[in-house]
């Protein structure tokens, strides 16, 4: 099977790439991909930057060029769900974005013109990556992710996106775009987030401490998944 990852930032693809065998890296726009294998699977990894147009970007360079047979984006997010803890990881059934408004033209609020308001992530991967986790000591749960061009770091922003999309369980800055890029190619993906914060006003000290086991975490769930192929 080919796998193409994406992660954000350095601290989330870092135990990715200690493990990649076979390594070949080659650069497009500026971006860093390596291709390799992990547990004997076809492996292309690449870490996007931050952002909801830098992951699309690279989301769009990876599916075009290494066609990879699911599309899966790893690393950190913040917990907005009820209950959950930083260091828990969380498996997407559907992205969206919360800060797009379109209503004015009769589209759902996170709703892009001519898009779904939740891109649906593949259930067959998701059940799988959830089954993996009973390998690793994770705490995990499985649900909506919601994506914009901010760092949610008080009380009032969760309440405004939880106004929008009451079930989501974390927010990030990529899932999205990777999403909506994925099922513009119809390519299965899925988003795995461990909780480096969850939210609020400590938001921002909370993930300097905890950036780096966010990333380890998240990268154990997609190793776990990876060895159960």
């Amino acid at each position: 099977m080919k796998i193409g990852v994406i992660c954000a930032m350095e601290e989330e693809i870092r135990e990715l790439l200690a493990v990649l065998e076979d390594q070949q890296e080659e650069v497009v726009a500026s971006q860093h991909y390596f291709h390799g294998h992990i547990s004997g699977q076809e492996v292309t990894l690449v870490e996007s930057g931050i952002g909801k147009v830098q992951a699309g970007m690279v989301a769009a360079v990876l599916l075009d060029h290494y066609q990879p047979d699911v599309l899966i984006n790893t690393g950190s997010a913040g917990g907005i769900g009820t209950g959950l803890k930083v260091g828990d990881v969380v498996v997407s059934t559907g992205v969206a974005y919360h800060d797009v408004d379109s209503t004015a033209f009769g589209y759902k609020p996170g709703q892009l013109p001519q898009q779904p308001q939740i891109f649906t992530a593949d259930a067959d991967f998701v059940a799988k990556i959830a089954a993996a986790a009973e390998a690793t000591d994770l705490t995990t749960h499985t649900g909506l992710i919601v994506s914009g061009d901010q760092f949610i770091s008080s009380t009032p922003a969760i309440e405004r996106i939880k106004g929008i999309f009451p079930q989501a369980l974390a927010s990030e800055m990529e899932g999205a775009a990777i999403g909506q890029v994925a099922s513009q190619f119809h390519t299965p993906f899925v988003v795995i987030r461990a909780m480096s914060d969850v939210g609020d006003e400590n938001a921002s000290v909370s993930f300097d401490e905890f950036i780096v086991e966010a990333g380890k975490r998240s990268a154990s769930m997609l190793l776990a998944f990876l060895a159960a192929l």
